[in-house]
């Protein structure tokens, strides 16, 4: 699963150097030309920071619980996007892919990973 960033976003930058993962974008556009996809409406017009469903592990396998919500000055803008949900497995494994030379926990994550 992936978290996604609601349209309360207030692009202060705050989440960007938190993700593990490097999941987070300034921009729609930005995810884009690098490749990533994001959820249907998130982002269009470029006026709100976006989570990348590729590379969103919601941080487990590094911490537990998802970084950029705990950093996050708004209530509820880092929430889990509906669709895409995956078990704690593969999200264990998307971490490990995603960071072949950090060292990935097992046991790290939050409780309302679903899947």
């Amino acid at each position: 699963m992936a978290l996604l960033i609601t349209k309360e976003c207030i692009s202060c930058g705050a989440c960007l150097p938190e993700c593990p993962n490097e999941a987070i974008f300034e921009t729609r556009s930005d995810a884009e030309a690098k490749g990533n996809h994001v959820t249907g409406w998130l982002g269009i017009g470029d006026s709100i920071y976006v989570i990348t469903h590729d590379r969103c592990t919601e941080c487990v396998g590094h911490f537990d619980e998802p970084q950029c919500a705990s950093v996050c000055p708004v209530d509820d803008c880092c929430v889990p996007d509906p669709s895409y949900p995956e078990p704690r497995e593969a999200l264990i494994e998307k971490a490990k892919r995603l960071n072949p030379d950090k060292e990935i926990h097992a046991d790290k994550g939050w409780s309302k990973v679903r899947g």
